[in-house]
């Protein structure tokens, strides 16, 4: 008897932390690669080089370099990444290095397309620099999140970031503040210490918008639940809402009496479902809500 195609084993879903390569997972993320550093070159073309602000990291030191002393933009992003992609192949995986290499090629060699000078040219929005800060970095911050939920990274001080962020569970937007911060300072000598403020303005909102992205607008909730009626409570979550509970053994410090938490993990758009089967069967039910910064494994996420 040949299998049918109910019976072939079904295709894994997408890991953004697999460490082989999947064609029909990853030609997406180097497409994706390509279409956000394009994008990129224009906005930093559009928003930034008209008002000579820096953003973040290796790209950063590119535009600081070529401000000052007219260096190709492409020198420095090719030179200063290549020991950072070593620096990835140890802590990292060939798979993810040779993301981060194919997004400083493309990069390098989309800043000096032609088309970025005329866009440079026909900005409307130099007169207007708080609004080029806040716009441009905007951009940049929420689509280089969207790489990075791919398992990749847009190479530069990311690559650093994104290692030092997986060891450490710190935002990795976090770790680029006090090299950033360094390398505006330059601009104070040359162009004032307005101009570098507002750099600082957009590196912070760059950062914002990227950890904002990452979480994304349907946050994880952990959820504690103190009831009389946790026996009724926990089995509807389970069955209405498909999430699994956990009781956790407590005492009453006022009455001595021993009672159960009920403990659950939902998104802040199930919240309301979550409260109204509390409160069917126990109006009088205290709930504490903590908002979680990240949770991993059994249909929350894949663990890093």
């Amino acid at each position: 008897m040949y299998p049918t195609n109910a019976t072939k084993k079904a295709a894994k879903p997408f890991d953004p932390y697999c460490k082989k390569f999947v064609p029909r997972h990853d030609i997406p993320t180097l497409l994706l690669i390509a279409a956000v550093c394009f994008l990129h070159c224009c906005v930093l073309s559009y928003f930034y080089v008209p008002n000579h602000f820096l953003s973040g990291g290796v790209t950063g030191l590119s535009l600081l370099f070529n401000y000052l002393w007219g260096v190709p933009k492409w020198m420095v992003l090719l030179g200063l990444n290549l020991p950072i992609a070593i620096y990835g192949v140890t802590q990292r995986s060939l798979k993810f290095t040779l993301f981060s290499l194919f997004a400083t090629v493309c990069y390098s060699f989309m800043f000096e397309f032609p088309v970025m000078e005329r866009i440079s040219a026909a900005s409307e929005l130099t007169e207007n620099p708080l609004l080029a800060a806040i716009v441009g970095s905007a951009i940049i911050g929420i689509t280089c999140a969207l790489v990075v939920k791919r398992g990749a990274s847009l190479g530069g001080i990311d690559v650093i970031t994104v290692v030092l962020s997986r060891k450490y569970s710190i935002p990795a937007g976090s770790f680029n503040i006090v090299f950033n911060i360094v390398i505006m300072s330059f601009l104070i000598p040359s162009y004032g210490i307005e101009v570098a403020l507002m750099s600082m303005v957009a590196m912070f909102v760059t950062n914002t918008a990227y950890n904002f992205a990452l979480r994304g607008v349907n946050h994880n909730m952990t959820v504690f639940i103190i009831s009389e009626q946790w026996d009724e409570i926990a089995p509807q979550v389970m069955q209405e809402m498909r999430r699994g509970v956990t009781y956790i053994n407590a005492e009453g410090a006022y009455t001595g009496q021993p009672r159960r938490l009920v403990y659950c993990i939902v998104k802040t758009t199930e919240l309301a479902k979550l409260k109204r089967i509390v409160k069917e069967r126990d109006p009088k039910a205290l709930f504490s809500i903590i908002e979680t910064q990240e949770v991993v494994g059994r249909g929350f996420g894949a663990i890093n």
